[in-house]
């Protein structure tokens, strides 16, 4: 037996590049072709280490299960299929018991018993290396199982809560239009009413206000529909968008100054970038708009810059009351602070889920109505423009908006 150890000793080198050899040109091993000389051989050595000290009746130092089972797992990572594994152990086993036959024939008067013994220990030290290694894949394969299925749960989870908040908004959006309705109802029912011509006038501001809110509501509905139906393209061209955020401040300048909002914007002149400037108008509008419809008094600023040569930014801050949680929640994360961070309220929470509807806080009724609607869009328009959206929001103490835009597009885009 230790002739044959120290045979199969000699021989190892031969039978390691057989065995790697074999393995690459069988058509049945994919991955193995993707691995170095090292990754292939892997635990082997070890294995036939055991196997050595085994044929010169030692105690092995090492355990042939803990070998294999280190094996498994690294073939695990390097992506085998289970049955590739086996057909390997399997070419290892047949070179191993092809070298003993030829030690058969140069020594033939070895006896029989000893051969058959030697032919019995490599039998043994396979079947362990394919126990091994197979166990250990096998546990990894139910630990990847079960971890999909946890993944499945938590995305399901998620889209239940995603559902359940967006119905939150559109339920609410809805209830706000049948208010509007209900008031332009009532408004021109009091027109036919006599009256002062003050009371005339008060009549007719409330008409044309509330059927320009239900306008604007149903505006967002359709523009929200046609995101989520998939029906928005992007039309990418060069444009600066310097010329056109100065443009949009413009147009919100007499709105800011009727609510009596100090209203600020800043950024370079000249920004040009590649994207799709509708969309980009569409998420600062919305962005604009519902910072003049929570912020009762204080301030707005518009801001925008290159953040380097693939990003830039805008963002969009408001002294109001903050964003209440449940629509928090649906937009997306808030920016969570560190040491180095670019966030505004270090000392804010992130975001957190939306709460139980039976737990909420009430939501400070003088807040107006349907600010989700225009914040959904501007979600959905981040994600088809490829554009990051951070949020930070503080009770009683405002709101920032800062979205992220790619500098250029691919022609995929």
């Amino acid at each position: 037996m230790i002739t044959i150890a120290a045979y199969l000793f000699a021989k190892r080198e031969v039978i390691l590049n057989s065995w790697f050899t074999r393995v690459t040109e069988d058509p049945a091993s994919i991955t193995a072709v993707t691995l170095t000389r090292d990754e292939f051989n892997d635990q082997i050595p070890l294995i036939l280490d055991i196997l050595d000290q085994r044929l010169r009746h030692q105690k092995p130092k090492l355990n042939a299960l803990t070998i294999a089972s280190e094996h498994g797992m690294h073939r695990w990572h390097k992506g085998y299929g289970l049955t590739e594994l086996l057909q390997e152990v399997a070419h290892l086993h047949t070179l191993i018991t092809h070298e003993l036959e030829i030690y058969g024939s140069i020594y033939a008067d070895t006896e029989l018993s000893v051969l058959s013994n030697a032919h019995r220990l490599v039998n043994e030290i396979m079947h362990e290396a394919i126990q091994g290694s197979a166990a250990q894949y096998n546990d990894l394969q139910r630990q990847d199982a079960s971890q999909r299925a946890t993944n499945l749960q938590q995305a399901l989870q998620a889209l239940d809560e995603l559902t359940r908040q967006r119905g939150e908004v559109l339920r609410n959006t809805s209830h706000d239009l049948r208010s509007h309705f209900s008031l332009l109802s009532g408004a021109a029912w009091m027109l036919d009413q006599p009256g002062t011509e003050r009371e005339q006038k008060q009549w007719r501001d409330m008409w044309q206000r509330n059927l320009d809110s239900a306008a604007t509501l149903l505006m967002k509905l359709m523009d929200f529909a046609r995101l989520e139906a998939g029906q928005e393209t992007l039309q990418i061209e060069s444009f600066n968008a310097g010329d056109l955020l100065r443009q949009i401040a413009g147009s919100i300048q007499p709105s800011a100054e009727q609510r009596r909002l100090s209203f600020e914007w800043t950024g370079p002149e000249s920004l040009v970038v590649d994207g799709d400037p509708i969309k980009v108008q569409r998420i600062v509008q919305n962005l604009l708009t519902n910072a003049l419809n929570h912020t009762q008094q204080g301030w707005i600023t518009l801001s925008w810059s290159r953040e380097d040569n693939f990003r830039w930014i805008v963002s969009v801050q408001d002294s109001g009351p903050g964003l209440p949680p449940n629509i928090a929640g649906e937009v997306g994360q808030a920016l969570v602070p560190t040491v180095d961070s670019t966030s505004i309220f270090r000392d804010s929470n992130p975001i957190q889920p939306a709460p139980d509807p039976e737990k909420a806080i009430p939501v400070n009724p003088s807040q107006p109505k349907g600010e989700g609607i225009g914040l959904l869009i501007v979600k959905k328009l981040c994600e088809l423009l490829r554009a990051d959206l951070d949020i930070e929001t503080r009770p009683e103490v405002g709101t920032l908006f800062r979205v992220r835009f790619p500098m250029h597009y691919t022609k995929h885009d």
